[in-house]
């Protein structure tokens, strides 16, 4: 999950950066936000707290991701 995380991230920031990004491409976009939806779920349906990811972090990224438009 926190690889996952932290690649989604990394492309991301490129992507706001202005450089090419995964993201940019519609089908790496849907399998980003995808992803971060089943590591929240995984979160939400567990007790114990990840010493390495928060489920905050994983929320302001959905909310970011959220903010683009979505690429066709």
């Amino acid at each position: 999950m926190q690889r996952d995380f932290r690649d989604i991230l990394s492309e991301f920031d490129k992507l706001r950066a202005g450089q090419e990004s995964e993201l940019s491409k519609g089908d790496g976009f849907r399998r980003a936000s995808l992803r971060l939806q089943e590591i929240m779920a995984i979160f939400k349906g567990t007790q114990q707290q990840s010493p390495f990811l928060s489920g905050q972090d994983v929320t302001l990224l959905i909310e970011r991701l959220n903010t683009l438009t979505m690429p066709v």
